[in-house]
C-alpha cells in the first residue's frame, strides 16, 4: 500500500472531517470557507492510502517579517498511534511548506495532556508519551501556557459528556445543586430565548463588547460575526435570552395577591388563637415570601424605568455545532441584569439541543488553567459538572532552518520570544 500527500478538495475534506473524532471547528469545511472569505491564505491536504483519505489537514496561516507560519490548528486529522502515518505527514507538510516559502509549522493537536476535576486534581497520567512521540517525529514543544485568550483556540477548555444524558430531567439533575437552583429561578422570572437574524448581529456585537470592556479583555469585530453567520449557516446559532418587565412584574403582583388571601386567613386564625405560635410562624414566613416580591416588583419597575422599553436583553452567546461536539464559543450578559441568572438558562437550552442532534461532547472551552479562584468562568462552567482539559499544546517545526534560527535571535533580543 502507498500513501501519497495532496491537496484536497473541499467535498473529500468535508467527508472526511466529519467523521474524525479529533475533528473540530478549527478544522472543518465551514471553518475554511470563513477564512476564505476574510481573504486568509488557507490550504486542505491530506494523505491517501490507495485512493482513501487516512489523514487531512486545514492549515492556517499567519505572517511574520521572515515568512508565513503554516498552523494546525486542532489538527492534523489521523491516528496519532500510526507512527509511521505521524512520520509521512510530518515530511509531506514540511515539503508543501518549503514550496510555499513557509518560516515553519505548528501543530496545536486536539488531544488531551491532563484531564482534571473541577479543583485541578489530575483524573489520569498525563499524556507524556504523546510528547516524546512528537518531539521523535522532529518537533519542538513550545511550554505551556496558562491564562484566557480570544486570537486563538485555547490551550485548556471546560468540557461535558452529554453521552448518557438522553432526557432533559437526567441532563439537569447532572448539575450542581447551584446550577439547578438557578434554571429554578429563570423559571420564575419568566426569561425567554430566541436565536438572532443577521439584522440583529450589531446589537449581540453590543452585548460581547460591553461584556468585553467589563471583564478587559478583547472582543471579535462585527465583521467576524457576520462572517460567521453567513458561513457557517445552521451551524452557527446566535442566541438571546430576553426579559419582559410587563409580564414578570404583573406575575410577580399575581404572587403578592395570592399571598395576601393567604395572610389574611393566617391572621384571622391569630385573632381567633392568640396564643398559638405556629400561626405566626406561618404569617411571617409568608410574609417574607411577600417582601421578596415586592422587592422584585421595586426593582424590576426601576430597571424598565432606566431601559426605557420594556423588554431587554439580559444575556447571549454564540455556539457552533459540530458532529463531534456542541461549542460554547463567545457571549455577554449585562451587568444590571446579572441577578437573573440567563446565561445558565442558554447553556441548559443548548445542551437538550446537542443532546437532540446526538452530539456527544458539549465543550464551554477557554478557561485560564489556574483553579486557585482566580478564573471567575472557570467557577461558571463548573457549575454544570464536566471536566477541565489541558491540551498537548504546540509543536513547532522549521521549514527554513538558518531563516528560522534569525527570526528566534530577533524575538529574543527584542523581548518578544
Amino acid at each position: 500500500m502507498t500513501l501519497f500527500f495532496t491537496e484536497l478538495t473541499p467535498d473529500e475534506y468535508q467527508y472526511f472531517e466529519t467523521k474524525q473524532p479529533l475533528g473540530s471547528y478549527t478544522q472543518s469545511i465551514l471553518q475554511y470557507q470563513l477564512l476564505r472569505q476574510r481573504q486568509r491564505d488557507a490550504f486542505l491536504v491530506g494523505v491517501k492510502e490507495d485512493d482513501m483519505i487516512v489523514a487531512a489537514a486545514l492549515i492556517t496561516t499567519e505572517s511574520t517579517r521572515f515568512g508565513q507560519v503554516y498552523l494546525l490548528d486542532r489538527g492534523p486529522l489521523l491516528d496519532f498511534d500510526n507512527s509511521a502515518l505521524v512520520q509521512f505527514f510530518t515530511q509531506s507538510v514540511k515539503n508543501f511548506a518549503k514550496q510555499h516559502g513557509a518560516l515553519y509549522i505548528i501543530w496545536r493537536p486536539n488531544v488531551t495532556y491532563a484531564a482534571t476535576d473541577d479543583k485541578g486534581q489530575l483524573l489520569d497520567a498525563p499524556n507524556d508519551h504523546f510528547l516524546n512521540m512528537m518531539s521523535d517525529a522532529g518537533y519542538t514543544h513550545a511550554p505551556f501556557e496558562f491564562g484566557m485568550s480570544t486570537t486563538g483556540s485555547p490551550t485548556w477548555e471546560y468540557v461535558k459528556s452529554l453521552s448518557d444524558l438522553d432526557t432533559p430531567q437526567a441532563l439537569q439533575q447532572s448539575f450542581t445543586k447551584n446550577a439547578q437552583y438557578y434554571l429554578k429561578k429563570n423559571q420564575q422570572f419568566g426569561i425567554k430565548l430566541r436565536e438572532l437574524s443577521r439584522e440583529e448581529l450589531p446589537e449581540f456585537k453590543r452585548l460581547t463588547q460591553t461584556t468585553a470592556d467589563r471583564l478587559h479583555y478583547h472582543d471579535k469585530d462585527l465583521a467576524f460575526y457576520e462572517a460567521i453567520y453567513d458561513n457557517y449557516g445552521a451551524s452557527a446559532t446566535f442566541i438571546f435570552a430576553e426579559l419582559n418587565f410587563e409580564q414578570y412584574i404583573a406575575e410577580e403582583q399575581h404572587k403578592i395577591v395570592a399571598l395576601d388571601q393567604k395572610l389574611e386567613k393566617i391572621q384571622t386564625k391569630i385573632d381567633k388563637y392568640p396564643l398559638q405560635e405556629k400561626f405566626k410562624r406561618q404569617f411571617s414566613e409568608f410574609d417574607d415570601q411577600k417582601q421578596h416580591h415586592v422587592q422584585r416588583v421595586t426593582k424590576a419597575t426601576q430597571q424598565m424605568a432606566i431601559a426605557g422599553t420594556s423588554t431587554v436583553v439580559v444575556a447571549g452567546a454564540l455556539f457552533i455545532a459540530q458532529p463531534q461536539e456542541m461549542t460554547y464559543l463567545y457571549s455577554g450578559t449585562y451587568e444590571a441584569y446579572m441577578d437573573y441568572y440567563a446565561p445558565y438558562q442558554i447553556q441548559f437550552d443548548m445542551m437538550q439541543r446537542a443532546v437532540a442532534q446526538g452530539i456527544p461532547t458539549y465543550n464551554f472551552y477557554g478557561i485560564s488553567g489556574r483553579f486557585d479562584g482566580s478564573d471567575g468562568v472557570l467557577g461558571f462552567k463548573t457549575a454544570f459538572a464536566g471536566h477541565a482539559r489541558q491540551l498537548v499544546g504546540d509543536f513547532i517545526l522549521p521549514v527554513n532552518g538558518l531563516k528560522y534560527r534569525l527570526y528566534r535571535l530577533l524575538k529574543q533580543l527584542t523581548g518578544k520570544a
